[in-house]
């Protein structure tokens, strides 16, 4: 699920009512209250491909260099004994970097099928954890969340593969190259393993999503499981960091704990997100939007310069047709705070956070207390 999305309903469910949702950016994780809103500082944006954006999350960085450290100080020293600590973090620093080019491979394979079956991709971000692909929106079928699922872990695993076959075929080439591509078989073939996991939402969680909703016909039922199964799946994880903790492993136990942690929340997200897409896509902009004083004017006399600069952006302007869950989507990539309504040429509203809050109220509400529709 797009993380963007993620962070801006994080606002909406946990600010308090009336109040104006906090933008208080957070740490690297798939919840962060409000930074949807406005253009990310915390990433460094690299490249495209087929037109999604490629970026690094500056918490990347600290998983870059421990790795790296980790490498150099402890794996390449036990595997070829005997060369200079300079050797040591070269190599170190070159493995961890082609870690992360697999990681890449994987979301990319994500992104690639999503765009396949019609979704639009918001980016392609690494972050401290590994990696995310930003859907920016829900597959249309099972069939398409299957197969989007599943070619994460193909993926790692044919990457696995063609590293061990590599180093296979040089049983006498340098020590240096038999050690990195076994490392990188080793590595990609656990994440293919353990992204597996049915619990959502790793990509085996949106495979049971997906034979769930392919069973029963209902994405918030299926969404409703599969995050219980990954919420329990990141209770076990974070139970197992504890344990490691208390028995002397303080690096491998926290980073269990950091990541199971990292799993809950986003099952939770994710289960929300659902939620809110049921309850907006049935809405119109037109119902929902602030009407502008000045809506008789066109578009182009509407404060200016600054006027045609947020209209010509896609994603900063919607239809009075459009459904409230597009005004979502794209109020969390806008620039700005708001989305401006556009009606044959003419401003005739805006939608804000503030019109959507009261429409995502009932989700921070108990089930008894919640009126009839």
């Amino acid at each position: 699920m797009a993380r963007r999305l993620l962070d801006v309903l994080s606002a909406y469910l946990y600010a308090p009512y009336p109040a104006r949702p906090s933008r208080v950016a957070g740490l690297a994780a798939p919840v962060r209250a409000g930074a949807g809103v406005h253009p990310d500082p915390a990433v460094i944006r690299l490249f495209r491909v087929r037109g999604i954006p490629v970026q690094i999350d500056y918490g990347w960085l600290l998983t870059f260099a421990v790795i790296s450290w980790s490498l150099a100080s402890g794996y390449f020293p036990r595997v070829i004994p005997e060369l200079s600590p300079a050797a040591y973090w070269l190599q170190g620093l070159v493995a961890a970097l082609l870690l992360f080019v697999t990681v890449f491979l994987h979301e990319l394979s994500h992104a690639l099928v999503a765009l396949a079956h019609g979704m639009r991709v918001g980016g392609i971000t690494l972050h401290i954890f590994g990696g995310v692909s930003q859907l920016e929106s829900e597959p249309p079928s099972p069939r398409a969340e299957l197969l989007i699922a599943a070619v994460g872990p193909l993926t790692s695993f044919v990457i696995a593969g063609l590293c061990w076959s590599i180093g296979k075929a040089l049983p006498a080439g340098p020590p240096w190259a038999l050690a990195l591509t076994s490392y990188l078989a080793v590595v990609n073939f656990v994440v293919g393993v353990f992204n597996l996991v049915p619990g959502f939402p790793l990509d085996g969680g949106r495979i049971l999503r997906a034979t769930l909703w392919a069973w029963r016909g209902s994405l918030d039922w299926a969404t409703r499981w599969a995050s219980r199964a990954g919420s329990t799946f990141a209770g076990l994880l974070m139970a197992v960091g504890v344990l490691r903790t208390l028995a002397g492993d303080l690096i491998g136990g926290l980073w269990l704990l950091m990541t199971g942690l990292f799993l809950h929340q986003a099952a939770q997200s994710s289960y929300h997100l659902v939620r809110v897409r049921t309850r907006l896509e049935p809405l119109r902009v037109l119902e929902i939007m602030t009407p502008a004083v000045d809506a008789d004017l066109p578009l182009r006399e509407r404060d200016g310069a600054a006027a045609n600069s947020r209209a010509s952006a896609a994603e900063a302007v919607v239809s009075p047709a459009d459904s409230a869950w597009l005004a979502f989507t794209r109020l969390a990539n806008s620039r700005g705070r708001r989305v401006i309504v556009v009606d044959d040429g003419r401003v005739i509203g805006i939608v804000s956070d503030r019109d959507l809050q009261p429409l995502l109220r009932d989700e921070r509400t108990p089930a008894g207390a919640r009126r009839a529709a």
